[in-house]
């Protein structure tokens, strides 16, 4: 596995993530769904180190099973990347929202949505930086 690939994959995803509930693209929309008016700092603070965390553990588990599969084909690690998101996050993201009787589907998209560019450009960066 190529570490530096690992570290700048998991980079862009904590930065995907941490744009996209920014207040000018989705996160004043997102507040307003949830029924809040805003997030203090601290939660922020404290969440962003956990997204780091969790960002490097998911994309090490991609780089590994792009690994296992032998994946050196654009399309591959980008056929493989979106059916991890298929498969996991939105099965379980539907789950949730059933379990909880959550029926907005804006939420669903915002929420569930924003791993959509974190697989498929870090299954890109991984397959092509090996």
């Amino acid at each position: 596995m190529n570490w530096l690939a690992i570290m700048v994959a998991t980079g862009i995803y904590f930065v995907i993530l941490f744009f996209w509930y920014y207040p000018s693209l989705f996160g004043n929309t997102w507040l307003k769904l949830v029924g809040k008016t805003e997030v203090p700092k601290e939660k922020i603070i404290w969440e962003s180190i956990l997204l780091v965390g969790t960002s490097f553990v998911t994309v090490l588990i991609l780089a590994y099973l792009l690994e296992l599969t032998a994946t050196i084909d654009i399309l591959k690690g980008l056929i493989i990347s979106l059916l991890v998101y298929a498969g996991f996050v939105l099965m379980v993201g539907i789950n949730q929202d059933v379990f909880n009787d959550r029926t907005n589907i804006k939420l669903f998209l915002i929420e569930y949505g924003v791993y959509l560019p974190c697989f498929v450009v870090s299954g890109l960066i991984l397959t092509l930086w090996q």
